[in-house]
Order: structure tokens, then C-alpha cells, then sequence
């Protein structure tokens, strides 16, 4: 079995995911993280799995999370820009120990 991903190797993984997204459609995957993950699934127009092959861990929710089960913050900067943001090991968001990345 492959090892669990550290945080900074879940934000760039799921970085890429959006990016090959924004790529392929010309621009970010929008709404919440379980529509976020499931449109780089297969729920897109293309039905393109933009997951397979990076070890992202995703929750019974459907939700992209980080090494401590939280799920990842996507936050919209532009129209092909995004912020992504683990909350840590705190697991709660806007503290000290977040992690972000785009």
C-alpha cells in the first residue's frame, strides 16, 4: 500500500488536479469541496478524472481531506486562481498551524 501523503504533497496534488481542470476547461471547479472533488472526478462535462494516481484521501462526504481527516478549504481567488488550505493538526481553520497552497 502507498504511503499516506504529508500535507504539503495533498495541497500540491490537489493543486494539480485543479490546474489540469483549469487546463482542460479554462477555468477553476467551483462550489463547495464535495462538488470541487466531484467535478475533478468524473462529474464534469468531459466526465475526466482529473484524481486518479495522486493518493488524495477522500472522506464519506466526498470531500478531498488532509492527513488529519479535515477536509481542504478551497477558496476562489480568480477565475483561475485558488487557494487551497489545510487546517491542520489543530483541524481547526485560520490558525497558526494551517497549511496553504495553490
Amino acid at each position: 500500500p502507498a504511503r499516506p501523503l504529508e500535507v504539503a504533497e495533498v495541497l500540491e496534488a490537489a493543486g494539480l488536479a485543479v490546474r489540469d481542470f483549469r487546463l482542460r476547461f479554462g477555468g477553476n471547479p467551483v462550489g463547495s469541496n464535495t462538488e470541487i472533488t466531484a467535478a475533478l472526478g468524473r462529474g464534469n462535462a468531459a466526465q475526466a478524472d482529473f484524481l486518479s494516481g495522486r493518493g488524495l484521501a477522500v472522506n464519506e462526504k466526498g470531500e478531498i481531506v488532509d492527513p488529519w481527516g479535515t477536509a481542504l478549504f478551497f477558496h476562489q481567488l480568480a477565475a483561475d486562481q485558488m487557494e487551497l488550505r489545510s487546517a491542520g493538526p489543530d483541524r481547526q481553520l485560520w490558525t497558526d498551524d494551517d497549511v496553504a497552497g495553490r
